[in-house]
């Protein structure tokens, strides 16, 4: 009576001080009661049916409670732990109050995390009972003990360890009700043996649901004036939108006004997807059909966003598309999501409000001619592989019989891989929560007991799992729980004898083949070994057959599949390039209705584009023929006019009073194109004489970040639309312009990097010839025909490759040949169409800056499609890091390159590293003093400081003593000093780091002592 007057807040506190005397006044009234019945009453008037689990010694005071009153809740004895708290987490899941597990304590209790984790990251409401050995009089000491309530506390929300009888009905209470408060999940109770047994209070809190709170009505407004104003708005259904109250708020608002509408892996099913609004599903992040759509959008309503889950669609800062976060929760802002608007409250009720708001400013309803396009062309294109006859089975063919056979209100439980994936995109849920897929933790072993504890549910509705071979296999001995239950219930194992999804990427790292096939059993003489009925398919027309008779039949079912992932992995090719033909043409159609920046951001996918094909069978593509007619004719593209520069001279000997760096000066660095000074943070010294040249412009990281977005979206779409021989013209003026200026481009190199003059002169001259043949090749960019004809099936097909630009590509050049390294990776990217974003070397950046400042004149060249900027090594990391750079380039040392190949993600890399070449002198027929000559300068050109320099010298022994005294004269008349006199050969090291004296001993000057220096040559 007493815990009756006080909040359940504050109940455990009353407990702790109230024990001794509740305890003797219920003696008197004669109302004690087993911890355990107590335990086992609440459960039942929180209105729970199963306890899913395998009890211990430590749970037979709980399991004895639960036989006195089975027939208002039943024990299911499963096989492993870890199926109980997947089907536990189903139950709640599916009906939004907590299932409910059991264990015994340690090995017991640990087998329950990976479910529980499942259930954390999914958001589902469940609770996990654990026994515990006594814990006021133990004599096991620590036999099986392991602290169980830490453990749990990573992966669950609220976790406690029963201390008192007394303490049971306000910490279930408490425990349950943090269980369905948003964001639901799953709840954990430790009831050690001797509690379980003791006698306590007979006290049950009464059942109630909290109101969750309603967003502040500014917030509704604002959001709502959001969507009247927009054009194009679009709504995006996440994982947390799939609860009933909101389902029924958002059918209204979607039905009512028309809006197109998208959903998330784990948001399938709250809306009906054969309505005509419904874009697809964004399995994939990016690149596919329904990402286009959403691009086009300038306003995004996200209901239910879940970090959990996998992003749907990557969200970049600073688009000028608007999103609108509608959730239980505040955002997490990160690099994907960005919300411009967050309305935080009961997502039902902001729902309805926001509907309220538009019906009373005259129910606004969108012309959106775009989006029905884009449903139109991607609804043909998402067809291919639906009627395939291959065998092994496609996941399409098996998508498509899947959906043919399971009835509206079927459910199809799946468990992970990268079918899972593909299902998601072509299943279509008609109800919500019919297909029942993990993309938060996304475990593997779930599809099977999710399946059981959804038939456990629902019996009477039809129920099939899928699950690839090494999925099934994880909790396949649940088999026997589906058959001591009698449920009727169908089980599809995709069989490809592999954990086929890493061994998928596994090839497309690169890497062999190596540690994933299985050698697996025969799944149908398992299934029989369990009493279940087993099936193998024989060919792809068997499998719609076979499952509905395995739904028609009663009993448990295994329907093995052999299954081919052959056709996934040439499906995901293809649709980037179907995607990039798809945008075209609704471009084409529309014209300035479909608008400049929503075009420029989906053509941002060719970035990963390095081949087109497509089938040549004649007559109209199915993706151009319609009836609809484009909403404006775009006017026919002007040609591109090409602007040559007027020459100021036409000598190559300019004056150095007549150069453009002067001493102390300070240089601006490229960002989008723009000469911009904002600091002279970088000193550039002079070699020789360690005095300070001039000054650079050094970036930070918010610099590179502006100078990526650049790239990624204006940079790569006004390179990529330049003809070839607008950008052969660039490169051509770049050869003119560094033709004009070689002497002045030799004597910065030569103040730098303290390179000799002539060899400075040299690498100019190179620096020339690398744009020439740049020039020269950005018109020979072919693509390549094939005829497919090679089998039957290939009659009439063709094979067109087109070669497209990658896209934004990051630079790194070295110190110790600034100009040509840089031309190296500038010339290729212009020749291709690429915008790129070079980091030169720190301590000689005036080399890629004069290309920068040549480029920055170029009337042909779009500003937006290059930077040039040094920055620091933290700056210069996002150059490496960052996804929106399809392609990196790094010239270097080995050690540093293969780091950076390791931090780069998945876009392609290009390493050119440094060597430790070797030459061998084999004869003198050359002549003695050629053979010397040639070999002095590939050992001590630019005082070594190049990957190519000859580091390992190797010669005949019967001509090593005559080599050699002739090597070792011609070394020690080599002339070291000022490396602007025209004689000097040695000049400065880069820096003194690098610098040894005779005695191996760092020495601060730049050179080596060079007169006394004595060549050790080993024989």
């Amino acid at each position: 009576k007493a815990l009756s007057l006080v909040s359940p807040k504050r109940s455990i506190v009353f407990d702790c001080f109230a024990q001794s005397s509740m305890a003797s006044k219920d003696d008197d009234n004669g109302n004690l009661i087993k911890t355990t019945d107590l335990f086992v009453d609440i459960l039942i008037q929180e209105g729970v049916k199963f306890v899913f689990g395998i009890p211990g010694e430590e749970n037979l005071d709980f399991t004895e409670s639960m036989r006195l009153r089975q027939d208002q809740i039943k024990l299911i004895l499963v096989r492993h732990e870890q199926a109980a708290g997947f089907m536990a987490a189903t139950v709640g899941r599916m009906t939004g109050q907590p299932g409910v597990c059991l264990s015994t304590l340690g090995p017991g209790a640990t087998n329950f995390t990976t479910s529980a984790a499942f259930a954390h990251l999914g958001g589902f409401p469940s609770l996990y009972i654990t026994g515990q050995k006594p814990i006021r009089d133990s004599k096991q000491a620590s036999f099986q003990i392991v602290d169980v309530v830490e453990m749990m506390k990573p992966i669950t929300k609220f976790t406690r360890s029963i201390a008192s009888g007394n303490m049971l009905a306000s910490t279930t209470r408490r425990a349950l009700s943090t269980a369905v408060t948003e964001k639901p999940g799953p709840v954990h109770m430790e009831l050690a043996e001797d509690i379980a047994a003791e006698m306590t209070s007979k006290t049950i809190f009464e059942k109630h649901v909290p109101r969750r709170p309603v967003a502040e009505a500014k917030a509704i407004r604002r959001a709502a004036e959001m969507v009247m104003a927009a054009e194009h708005p679009v709504v995006l259904i996440g994982a947390a939108a799939n609860r009933q109250r909101a389902i029924n708020a958002l059918r209204k608002f979607v039905d009512e006004t028309g809006i197109y509408w998208s959903c998330t892996q784990m948001g399938k099913g709250v809306l009906d997807e054969r309505q005509p609004g419904f874009l697809g599903c964004c399995a994939l992040s990016a690149k596919d059909y329904v990402h286009g759509a959403l691009d086009y959008s300038d306003l995004i309503i996200m209901v239910g966003h879940d970090e959990s889950e996998k992003p749907p669609v990557i969200m970049r800062p600073g688009s000028s598309r608007k999103v609108i976060h509608l959730a239980f929760t505040p955002a997490s802002v990160d690099n994907v999501y960005s919300p411009t608007m967050e309305v935080i409250g009961d997502v039902a009720n902001a729902v309805w409000q926001i509907h309220e708001h538009i019906r009373e400013n005259g129910n606004k309803k969108w012309d959106q001619p775009v989006f029905k396009r884009y449903k139109e062309m991607s609804d043909v294109k998402i067809q291919e592989g639906l009627a395939d006859n291959a065998f092994p089975m496609n996941i399409a063919r098996v998508c498509a019989d899947l959906r043919k056979v399971l009835p509206e209100d079927g459910i199809l439980s799946l468990d992970n891989g990268l079918y899972k994936v593909v299902l998601a995109r072509l299943f279509k849920a008609y109800l919500p929560n019919t297909v029942l897929l993990d993309n938060a933790l996304a475990t593997m072993g779930a599809g099977i007991p999710n399946a059981l504890g959804c038939k456990f549910l629902f019996p009477d509705r039809k129920v099939v799992s899928i699950s690839g071979d090494g999925g099934a296999q994880m909790n396949l001995p649940e088999l026997a729980t589906s058959v001591q239950y009698g449920l009727n219930v169908v089980h599809v194992i995709l069989n490809d004898n592999a954990f086929g999804m890493i061994k998928w990427k596994q090839a497309g790292a690169g890497f062999t083949n190596w540690g994933l096939d299985l050698k697996n059993p025969d799944f149908v003489a398992l299934a029989k070994s369990y009493g279940a009925h087993g099936h193998r398919v024989e060919s792809a027309d068997e499998f719609a057959p076979l499952l509905q008779k395995c739904l028609d039949a009663p009993g448990t079912h295994v329907i093995e599949v052999p299954f081919s992932y052959e056709w996934i992995s040439e499906r995901l090719k293809k649709i980037p390039a179907e995607v990039h033909d798809l945008h075209k043409q609704i471009y084409k159609e529309f014209g300035q209705c479909y608008k400049e920046e929503s075009f420029h951001r989906v053509q941002s996918m060719d970035a990963d584009l390095v081949s087109v094909s497509s089938a040549m069978m004649g007559g109209s593509s199915p993706l151009v023929a319609t009836s609809v007619k484009p909403a404006h004719t775009p006017p026919a593209a002007a040609p591109v006019q090409i602007t040559k520069r007027a020459k100021t001279t036409t000598s190559a000997q300019v004056g150095k009073a007549e150069y453009t760096v002067q001493k102390g000066a300070t240089i601006p660095f490229y960002l989008g194109g723009e000469a911009m000074t904002p600091n002279g943070n970088l000193p550039v010294i002079n070699k020789y004489n360690q005095e300070e040249f001039c000054k650079v412009a050094l970036a930070d990281e918010s610099h590179v970040d502006k100078a990526t977005e650049i790239a990624a979206t204006v940079g790569a779409e006004k390179m990529r639309e330049l003809p070839p021989y607008v950008r052969q013209q660039i490169l051509q003026n770049i050869v003119e312009e560094a033709t004009r200026r070689r002497d002045e481009f030799g004597y910065y190199l030569a103040i730098e990097a303290g390179k000799p003059i002539k060899d400075a002169r040299g690498e100019a001259d190179r620096l020339i010839q690398t744009f020439q043949l740049a020039a020269e090749e950005a018109t020979r960019i072919y693509g390549e025909y094939a005829n497919l004809e090679i089998a039957a099936r290939g009659k009439g097909y063709s094979s067109l490759t087109k070669r497209v630009p990658i896209g934004p590509v990051s630079l790194i050049s070295p110190f110790n040949f600034p100009l040509n390294l840089a031309a190296h990776k500038v010339a290729p990217a212009i020749a291709a169409g690429c915008p790129f974003v070079l980091k030169p070397a720190s301590t000689t950046p005036l080399g890629a800056l004069l290309i920068g400042e040549i480029l920055s004149k170029d009337p042909n060249m779009p500003p937006e499609g290059f930077s040039i900027l040094p920055c620091s090594r933290a700056a210069g990391n996002l150059l490496t890091t960052d996804d929106r750079f399809k392609l990196m380039s790094f010239t270097g040392s080995p050690g540093v390159g293969y780091k950076l190949k390791n931090q780069s993600g998945k876009k392609p890399v290009v390493l050119e590293l440094g060597g430790n070449a070797a030459c061998v002198v084999d004869d003198l027929n050359v002549g003695l003093s050629q053979l010397v000559e040639e070999v002095v300068h590939g050992a001590f050109y630019q005082s070594g400081q190049s990957c190519i320099s000859i580091q390992r010298l190797f010669v005949n022994e019967n001509i090593y003593d005559q080599f050699v005294d002739a090597f070792v004269s011609k070394v020690k008349s080599l002339k070291a000093g000022d490396p602007l006199d025209e004689d000097v050969f040695i000049g400065p090291l880069i820096s003194e780091k690098g610098t040894y004296d005779n005695g191996g001993q760092h020495t601060r000057s730049p050179f080596f002592d060079w007169p006394t220096y004595d060549l050790h040559v080993l024989k």
